[in-house]
């Protein structure tokens, strides 16, 4: 099964480093503003891939390198560390970076998705109900919005999450550590649960909860890197404006280039591609979420009390501003 996670992430790696090369003898030399995206290869992240697909980055004048991560806080990592320009992120590792003092700011919003995190329990092992994961092994990616999902549907299950035996683990051990039986549930997301639920079929049992947890997919950059570049910002964002509009005229071919993006079948996702909205906005309900967030990083690691945290100063709405000043609907920004 490590083959299989090793090949979607080859696969992925293989397109994008294709098209990245095909879009360079098209460009005008002197002309174009490079960056490099740290992206997850998954559904949310479709505009990116439509956006490379079709050209728009480079008809913005901008030299797209996608860097691969499985996982958007890695991804923030290596933005926060100089090796990439930019990154997507769900709301959890932006908002762990922030309480942290590190300077991150979210320029865009670009998806929405209901039910982006599915928990996944084997029936073999006696996980039928959600009360069946009081006692039972629950594997996670720590620092993850499967981290924070898991702690929300346990509490709105009157379950405390004290009474389960969280599992921490990397990214690349979800789907091994499930099927092999070290751990009997896991809180995951796309392309894991699709291969999870293939792989287990009927052994497999499926909690998800729209009402609980709407997940944001953020494009997330330095604060520094934001203030000194609005242009390539600016051009970024009118490019995944351009490919929102493809995607909603040509939903069937955007799902598809998002299927080679991310190196595995249509089929495996058909059933979740309903649950993602493609967007592109900053709104109050962000600044909620990053703030909910907040509040249960705090009561989980014992911080002692003190001055909230303004998350006004991890937004930069400039560039969206710019692009499309309507959809900058957050008080003070």
């Amino acid at each position: 099964m490590y083959k299989t996670i090793a090949l979607l992430i080859v696969s992925f790696f293989f397109v994008s480093s294709a098209v990245n090369c095909s879009r360079k003898d098209e460009q005008r030399p002197g002309q174009d503003d490079k960056l490099t995206l740290a992206v997850v290869p998954w559904p949310a992240s479709a505009a990116i891939f439509v956006a490379q697909e079709k050209g728009f980055f480079r008809d913005e004048g901008l030299d797209l390198t996608l860097q691969i991560h499985p996982s958007g806080h890695l991804g923030l990592d290596a933005v926060l560390g100089g090796k990439a320009d930019l990154a997507t992120a769900g709301e959890t590792p932006i908002v762990r970076a922030a309480i942290g003092g590190k300077p991150c700011v979210i320029i865009a919003s670009i998806c929405e998705i209901e039910r982006p995190i599915l928990i996944i329990g084997r029936k073999d092992r006696g996980v039928s109900a959600p009360i069946d994961l009081k006692d039972k092994r629950v594997g996670v990616v720590p620092r993850t919005t499967a981290d924070f999902f898991l702690h929300i549907y346990l509490i709105t299950s009157y379950i405390d999450p004290e009474e389960v035996n969280i599992v921490n683990l990397m990214v690349d051990e979800v789907v091994e550590a499930m099927l092999n039986g070290e751990v009997d549930a896991v809180s995951t997301w796309m392309p894991y649960t699709a291969i999870l639920r293939d792989k287990l079929g009927l052994n497999a049992t499926v909690f998800q909860e729209q009402s609980i947890y709407t997940m944001t997919w953020n494009i997330v950059a330095a604060q520094d890197f934001a203030e000194k570049n609005p242009e390539p910002i600016k051009k970024f964002l009118s490019a995944i404006s351009k490919a929102n509009k493809f995607i909603e005229e040509n939903n069937a071919e955007a799902h598809e280039v998002c299927s080679r993006y991310i190196g595995t079948e249509s089929l495996l996702f058909n059933r979740e591609w309903s649950n993602y909205f493609f967007t592109m906005k900053l709104d109050q309900s962000l600044l909620l979420n990053l703030e909910d967030q907040a509040r249960w990083i705090s009561e989980k690691e014992g911080a002692s009390e003190g001055k909230a945290h303004n998350f006004l100063d991890n937004i930069n709405a400039t560039g969206l501003r710019a692009v499309q000043s309507e959809a900058v609907r957050i008080i003070g920004k």
